[in-house]
């Protein structure tokens, strides 16, 4: 399953990587779709781009959040004649009128039964104006996906999302939503794909990982669209898998990052004292007596330990101790796995800041951690909310 807004194209910009890692993925047997949060372009549309950028798809492999819309609203037996105010665009329409509902304009927001709400680049203060009186009044409120944002070449454009917080902001109401994470889109994409396991390959941690997790489907993220590796210790949950882009999925898979199980412990010790050119412990701050039990991970390679990271918990501050990986993984985005995952442990764990020493400055400034000269260790990451 292919996310395609950052994973596959950027606007009308082909991801460089995307038409010969696709065509080597189908050349393995496996079954694609590609399945978007985007609901501006109809299916047909979204195909005939696709091939255009030189990415082959075929009829029936583009599932879009406005086929998805249609399914939360109960399809033609829940949309045959009702009123429908629409602010998006074409693909959106098409599908909710194909679906048998009766669109209506704004001057006839009264008559609305629905307000349904996706990407709109042409969205004005009068649509949404028409769309608050319309759910004020009792219409349903149905957005086609939650993202806020949409990538392009140019940087980030407001999403459909930041439309459905505006709407929820004048109106007071929560909106359904049938795109990812919601599980009507990745429920229209597997009955359309067949059985599964299923692979969902993203770039957002917040719709498509988190909507993968959620149905028990493995998932990759890739650092192609909108999330960067400055993002990456403010996730709740981390990837089956990290790529640069969809190449990766090409390459072997890389070890298991996970917290360290009580076998791992002395193999880890031994990784962080002595890891070949691994990240010094931590130097500085409250001595080891004063900090809890370290929240340590582990990569794992056929139940071998080839990279570990500690956070030692000193109050709300935890102390970063690595990540040290073996040579033969380096340069493949495991120390950024083991350091994401410590983070996620942290956050958990109620902490707020981790620090590291300055030695690791070059890398993890890379991953959001900044210089904080007065600070000791002077290397700092602020953790985000959950």
């Amino acid at each position: 399953m292919f996310d395609l807004d950052g994973v596959v194209y950027l606007g009308d910009e082909v991801v460089p990587a995307a038409p010969g890692a696709l065509d080597q993925v189908r050349g393995l047997g496996v079954k694609v779709a590609f399945v978007t949060n985007n609901s501006y372009r109809p299916p047909d549309l979204v195909t005939e781009k696709l091939n255009r950028l030189g990415v082959k798809a075929a009829e029936g492999e583009v599932l879009t959040s406005a086929q998805a819309a249609v399914r939360l609203l109960g399809g033609r037996d829940g949309l045959d004649g009702v009123g429908v105010l629409v602010v998006g665009g074409p693909g959106l329409r098409q599908a909710l009128e194909g679906a048998g509902a009766r669109l209506v304009d704004g001057a006839e927001w009264r008559e609305a039964e629905v307000v349904a709400v996706g990407f709109d680049p042409e969205l004005t203060y009068g649509r949404v104006r028409d769309a608050t009186l319309a759910i004020r009044a009792g219409a349903r409120f149905v957005g086609s996906n939650p993202d806020t944002t949409l990538p392009t070449p140019d940087g980030f454009w407001p999403g459909a999302g930041a439309t459905l917080a505006l709407l929820r902001a004048s109106t007071g109401v929560r909106p359904e939503v049938a795109g990812k994470p919601e599980r009507a889109l990745l429920d229209t994409a597997a009955a359309a794909i067949g059985p599964g396991p299923y692979l969902m390959v993203g770039d957002r941690a917040d719709t498509d990982l988190d909507g993968a997790h959620r149905l028990g489907w493995s998932t990759a993220l890739v650092l192609s669209g909108v999330t960067t590796l400055a993002d990456l210790p403010d996730l709740t949950s981390a990837p089956d898998h990290l790529l640069a882009d969809v190449a990766g999925l090409l390459g072997p898979p890389g070890p298991v990052v996970r917290p360290a199980a009580p076998p791992d412990q002395a193999a880890a010790a031994r990784l962080l004292e002595t890891g070949p050119g691994g990240t010094p412990a931590v130097t500085g701050g409250p001595p080891v007596a004063e900090t809890g039990q370290p929240l340590r991970v582990v990569a794992i390679d056929e139940e071998r330990v080839v990279g570990a990271a500690d956070v030692r918990p000193a109050g709300t501050l935890g102390l970063l101790d690595g990540p040290v990986v073996e040579e033969a993984w380096r340069g493949r985005l495991v120390g950024t796995r083991l350091v994401t995952a410590a983070c996620i442990q942290a956050r958990a764990a109620g902490l707020g800041l981790v620090a590291a020493p300055g030695a690791a400055e070059g890398f993890l400034g890379r991953l959001g951690f900044r210089s904080a000269p007065d600070h000791d260790p002077p290397i700092v990451r602020e953790l985000g909310d959950d």
